[in-house]
C-alpha cells in the first residue's frame, strides 16, 4: 500500500492538519484534498488581495539524476536543454511510445547531471514506468518523490511578504521561470515560480517544496507570517479567471 492513503485515497502529509482546521475535503485524481475552508468569495478575496496558502502536495514528483541526464532527456522529449540555464524551468509534453500525451509537466534543471520534473497528479504510475523502461541500462537514477515531499503553493500580492517573513532576510526570490535551491534549518528547500498555477501579471505565485516529515511545520510558519489556507475551489477559480480575462468572448462581455 502507497503511504498516506485513506482507504482507496491518498492523502498529504497535511491530511491530519487541514481536518482539524476545518477543511471540506474532496476527492481528485485518487487524493483526498482541501475543497475549501471557508466559502469561495472569502477565499477568493485572499488570494486576490493577500496571501493564500494552497497544499499542492498531490503533484508527482520525480528527480532525475546521473552522468549523462540532459542528453538522455533531450532524446527522451525531443526538446534542447543543454543550454537551458542551471536554476530554469522548462515546460515539458511527456509522451509515450505511440505520441500520446502523459503529462503537460514542468521540468527543473539544477545542473547537466540532476533534473527535478513535477506533472500533474492521477498519472505517476505511467509516467514513471516511462522513464524506467527507457532510462540506459540504470545510468540514471529516478527518484519517485511524490510521497515523500509536501508542497506549498503562495499565491497572491502579499505573498513575497509573506516569504520575507519566514525566509532569511539574504534570501533572493526567483524570477518567473526559475527557482532556487537553499539550506534552512538544517534541510534543503526549494522555492520557484514555476507557473503551476498560470498567474495574472499582477499576481504573485510561489512554490515551496520541502520534506514530508517537515511540512506542517513549515506550513503553520507560512500561517503564521501572514498567508490563510484556502483549497482547490478557489485555485480552480483563478484559473478559470485568469482563462476568462485571456479570451476575446469573456473581455468583450
Amino acid at each position: 500500500m502507497i503511504e498516506g492513503m485513506m482507504g482507496d485515497m491518498r492523502t498529504s502529509p497535511l491530511h491530519h492538519h487541514h481536518m482539524t482546521h476545518g477543511a471540506r475535503m474532496k476527492e481528485v485524481d485518487g487524493w483526498t484534498i482541501p475543497h475549501s475552508f471557508r466559502s469561495l468569495l472569502e477565499e477568493h478575496q485572499v488570494a486576490r488581495s493577500a496571501c493564500a496558502v494552497f497544499d499542492i502536495s498531490y503533484l508527482s514528483k520525480f528527480h532525475l539524476r546521473g552522468n549523462g541526464t540532459v542528453g538522455w532527456l533531450e532524446q527522451t522529449l525531443h526538446q534542447p536543454l543543454a543550454d537551458v540555464r542551471d536554476g530554469s524551468c522548462v515546460p515539458i509534453e511527456l509522451t509515450n511510445s505511440t505520441g500520446s500525451i502523459l503529462a503537460n509537466a514542468t521540468l527543473l534543471r539544477e545542473s547537466a547531471g540532476s533534473f527535478f520534473l513535477i506533472a500533474p497528479a492521477g498519472n505517476e504510475i505511467s509516467i514513471l514506468e516511462h522513464l524506467q523502461t527507457l532510462q540506459p541500462h540504470g545510468a540514471i537514477e529516478i527518484h519517485h518523490e511524490t510521497n515523500s515531499r509536501c508542497g506549498l503553493a503562495i499565491i497572491g500580492p502579499q505573498s513575497e511578504n509573506v516569504l520575507r517573513r519566514v525566509l532569511p532576510g539574504e534570501t533572493e526570490l526567483p524570477g518567473m521561470m526559475r527557482f532556487i535551491r537553499f539550506y534552512l534549518q538544517g534541510e534543503q528547500l526549494m522555492l520557484g515560480r514555476l507557473r503551476l498555477h498560470r498567474e495574472k501579471e499582477e499576481e504573485k505565485a510561489y512554490e515551496f517544496f520541502c520534506s514530508a516529515i517537515s511540512g506542517i511545520r513549515w506550513y503553520e510558519k507560512f500561517i503564521t507570517a501572514g498567508a490563510q489556507p484556502c483549497g482547490l475551489a478557489t485555485r480552480e477559480c483563478l484559473r478559470l479567471e485568469r482563462d476568462c480575462s485571456a479570451s476575446d468572448h469573456c473581455q468583450g462581455r
